[in-house]
């Protein structure tokens, strides 16, 4: 399969998996099926008119009133269900952050079990629907009215189990974990394994000016940059034989028509190699973790400033999303960052791009916690502390001096908010741990 196509599929993919209604949807044509093929099974599974205990075996008056009856209650279950996913959404929002409803919405266990609720009403619908006064009682469908008590039973205790999982799932510690291993998925799948990335090809770590002569062109419309093909621009570029050149990534925010990819040389650039470069780039109005390496990791930050907030004012929280951070950051550090040349089969270089280097994941990481913790030395001490323990994980030079700027940083803010020499001094010894610890690693 063509790599852009994967990358438009994997985005729809990420979108349905994480819309909530679509568990739900594909159970309710499941109900459909099973409501038909339990109608069509023959009710009477014994010969001589023997029944089974466990099989429903009224006429048909009484099926009316207990298939009534039971649609009655689990429409009761379903609307209570639904209620109480808005108090935890709307609890969510203001507690952790608007943008963490995407993980709690795509969560599968809250999607399957409201899913169930559906998929049992309108089961049960279709097979009232098959009860009338008319009908014998040889031929009541007793096979799916027994499916239809069964699933109702089912409903019964799947409510108390959603309601266990919707009370675990607003819990910080459980947010911060789920978002971590997302954020760890998307580190093992974006990032190549250490060593298979060519020194040549990686981005410096500090931006390098852009070469000049070439010609910008832009994109007819504006948005997130939600996927880029790169397999496809390259073979665009070499088909051109042009080199193409990004000035965003994957999260940025384009505005249509600017200055956006940059072809070398300018007189090969046209309107229609511009119509290409832009089927080869999907916008959205909001940004997806398909291809963005940060997106994650935002999400945490975003719990760890909410934490840090007057109104809130949860250091402990905090703590947890510094650890948690230093759990993906330890992974990252284990993985070689994303290329910024992508060679042809000749090996000539086609397309230049801005990937997220380790210091600028680093900076969003620590910059806007620190910021937030500048007034709590409990939450500085333990960010050096985390400093610290990645320390040897250290791989390259500027992992290390990355840290190193940030354990500077933060022993700064400590110092010039601290109000109790303890704090300073316990600032102090924190921060010369982590410097020992960096100087002594033999990296290169």
């Amino acid at each position: 399969m063509d790599a852009t196509k994967y990358d438009r599929l994997l985005n729809l993919w990420l979108r349905l998996k994480t819309s909530l209604w679509f568990i739900p949807v594909l159970m309710t044509l499941g109900a459909g099926v099973i409501a038909v093929l339990a109608l069509r099974i023959d009710s009477d599974l014994l010969p001589d008119g023997e029944r089974v205990w466990w099989l429903y075996s009224g006429n048909p008056g009484s099926a009316s009133d207990l298939l009534a009856t039971l649609l009655s209650s689990i429409i009761t279950m379903a609307t209570l269900a639904i209620s109480i996913t808005m108090v935890v959404l709307t609890l969510a929002a203001s507690q952790l952050g608007p943008r963490l409803i995407r993980s709690f919405i795509g969560n599968q266990r809250t999607q399957a079990s409201l899913g169930f609720f559906i998929m049992t009403i309108v089961y049960l619908l279709l097979v009232y629907r098959r009860i009338d006064d008319q009908l014998s009682a040889e031929n009541v469908p007793h096979v799916a009215i027994t499916l239809g008590s069964v699933l109702s039973l089912v409903c019964v205790f799947l409510l108390l189990f959603y309601v266990h999982h919707l009370a675990s799932s607003i819990v910080s510690d459980t947010v911060i974990n789920r978002v971590g291993g997302e954020m760890d998925d998307l580190i093992e799948r974006l990032l190549p394994e250490a060593g298979t990335v060519a020194p040549s090809d990686a981005r410096p770590e500090t931006d390098v000016p852009e070469e000049t002569g070439g010609k910008a062109l832009g994109l007819p419309k504006g948005g997130y940059v939600q996927t880029i093909g790169y397999a496809a621009l390259v073979n665009l570029a070499q088909d051109h034989d042009v080199t193409l050149t990004l000035r965003f990534r994957a999260g940025s925010h384009l505005l249509a028509s600017g200055r956006h990819v940059l072809v070398l040389p300018q007189e090969r650039a046209s309107d229609e190699l511009a119509g290409k470069i832009a089927d080869a780039i999907v916008l959205g109005s909001e940004s997806t973790p398909t291809q963005d390496l940060e997106f994650s990791l935002r999400q945490m930050v975003e719990v760890g400033l909410r934490a840090l907030s007057p109104g809130i004012n949860d250091p402990y929280t905090a703590v947890a999303v510094i650890d948690r951070l230093a759990t993906s950051i330890a992974l990252v550090m284990g993985r070689d960052m994303e290329p910024a040349f992508h060679r042809d089969e000749q090996g000539v270089a086609r397309l230049v791009t801005r990937p997220v280097t380790f210091t600028g994941l680093v900076d969003r990481a620590y910059n806007e916690l620190r910021q937030a913790a500048s007034t709590s030395p409990a939450v500085l001490i333990h960010m050096l502390d985390s400093l610290t323990e990645l320390a040897c994980h250290c791989r390259t030079a500027q992992q290390r001096d990355a840290l190193a700027r940030h354990a500077g940083m933060i022993a700064s803010a400590g110092h010039r908010s601290a109000e109790e020499e303890s704090d300073a001094m316990a600032i102090s010894i924190r921060y010369d741990t982590v410097a020992r610890s960096l100087a002594a690693l033999d990296v290169s």
